[in-house]
């Protein structure tokens, strides 16, 4: 894996740079969701035959996956925007296309709005918090940091297995930080009460939005009044990656193909 040193003391962000032979100066960064990774979503999906096999940088956000986890680091979704920029400009990219997942949406969105380059594409998958999520991320904010840390991650975990049905999201969410998982969970919250699909309208990118087909029809529309054209991809709910990873390459390869 490739490594991207976040600070003075070492910590590294870590992430799969593949296809660097197409469009090297116009990668797509993979930005996944919360209590997930890269790593573990991704590479079914940019191995598949129907993926584009364009540059591809498949990111573990800080606190996830294989990237360090400072107990005292900053693990908003500001931070971690902050972090990809930083990791866009040691590239020198000239332009770059952003993928979200989730909450990796308000992510891919803050990093859009900050890059000082050209971002061609916005690609956001299932973007923003369900109803289960937001009363998943409203009970580990229902306590303190220190209190989810001690008993509360432990306690989720254990919860989820025992709910069965989670193996697609528990495999990285029981090596993230809870640290990271704690802070980007009262992030996330904040940024999905306000209008962040205000802030996507207003992006100067091509802009897409990729859906289960079992997709609500108003659901669609707030995201067509927002700019983004709409991928529906079958066989899948909110896992999209896991569920049905040829489906989702199509779909990400079909948006970058026309410019979403």
């Amino acid at each position: 894996m490739n490594s991207f040193a976040t600070d003075d003391r070492g910590n590294a962000l870590r992430y799969l740079d593949l296809y660097s032979g197409t469009n090297p100066s116009e990668p797509l960064l993979l930005v996944h969701g919360l209590g997930c990774a890269s790593s573990s979503d991704y590479p079914p999906v940019v191995s598949s035959d129907s993926y584009t096999k364009r540059r591809s940088l498949v990111i573990d956000l800080m606190g996830a996956g294989f990237s360090d986890k400072p107990e005292d680091g900053k693990y908003t979704s500001d931070d971690q925007a902050n972090v990809l920029s930083d990791l866009v400009a040691s590239e020198h990219f000239t332009q770059v296309n952003l993928f979200g997942h989730s909450a990796g949406a308000f992510i891919a969105v803050k990093l859009a709005k900050r890059l000082p380059i050209h971002v061609s594409s916005v690609i956001l998958c299932a973007p923003g918090l369900s109803d289960y999520g937001k009363a998943m991320l409203s009970e580990i904010t229902s306590m303190t940091e220190a209190q989810f840390v001690a008993e509360g991650y432990s306690q989720l975990l254990a919860r989820l297995k025992a709910a069965g049905g989670n193996d697609a999201w528990l495999g990285p969410f029981a090596v993230a930080s809870p640290h990271a998982i704690y802070q980007w969970a009262r992030s996330a919250l904040d940024d999905n009460a306000q209008n962040w699909l205000d802030d996507l309208a207003r992006l100067n990118s091509s802009k897409a939005v990729i859906l289960p087909d079992t997709a609500a029809s108003d659901e669609i529309i707030q995201f067509e009044q927002a700019g983004c054209s709409v991928e529906l991809v079958a066989n899948t709910e909110h896992m999209m990656a896991y569920d049905n990873p040829d489906g989702l390459a199509l779909a990400i390869s079909n948006i970058l193909e026309r410019g979403a």
